[in-house]
């Protein structure tokens, strides 16, 4: 046991050092827009490394053998950025894209084509150099960005399917999809009413 907690605690070692390292760095790019006097994409920053048991339960899930969790599992390290507006969670995307440090290879647009559940957020998956006193360790991350409207709707999901074991029943689960509508609907209207400030 106690090796099987030393082997853990050193496999997610280099994920708790991205998350926080990039917390950092996000965390100061919303403040240098505040320095210049401009608005800030970028609203809320968090982010989390997942548990062994998330961990392990995503594997066995989708049927990743255990040597292959790094590659196999994207989000072990996962980055949330909370924007006012939809245009502020591309320029988000566009402002992580240019970066030299990571190297995105997957986007995932659930905000153009949400989920049948009704799961709207932009996904980006990148590749990361964590510096470990062994040497540059590559890992993967997740990078999520939503509106604030988005947000509320996953986190209440999120609670809905651990309360029901990843099976929502039928009826909540129609209401939750027609709820997204009316976020999306929201976004929207926020979008037209700041276009409409700025005229």
């Amino acid at each position: 046991m106690i090796n099987e907690n030393l082997y853990w605690q050193s496999f997610l070692l280099p994920y708790e050092l991205a998350v926080g390292g990039f917390i950092i760095k996000l965390e100061s790019m919303r403040k240098e827009f505040i320095l210049k006097n401009q608005s800030s994409p970028i609203e809320i920053v968090s982010g989390r490394v997942k548990s062994v048991s998330s961990i392990l339960e995503k594997a066995e899930r989708l049927n990743i053998d255990f040597n292959h969790i790094p590659e196999g599992i994207y989000d072990i390290a996962g980055i949330r950025v909370t924007c006012r507006y939809i245009e502020d969670v591309y320029k988000v995307a566009e402002l992580l894209k240019s970066r030299k440090d990571i190297d995105i290879f997957l986007v995932k647009d659930y905000i153009k084509d949400p989920k049948p559940s009704g799961y709207r957020s932009l996904h980006l998956i990148a590749r990361y150099n964590v510096e470990t006193v062994d040497g540059r360790m590559p890992i993967n991350m997740e990078f999520q960005i939503r509106t604030h409207a988005m947000h509320l709707w996953a986190s209440i999901e999120h609670t809905l399917k651990y309360k029901y074991y990843r099976q929502i029943p039928e009826g909540i689960q129609t209401r939750l999809v027609q709820a997204s509508k009316i976020v999306a609907e929201l976004d929207e209207e926020m979008t037209k009413i700041k276009q409409a400030m700025s005229e």
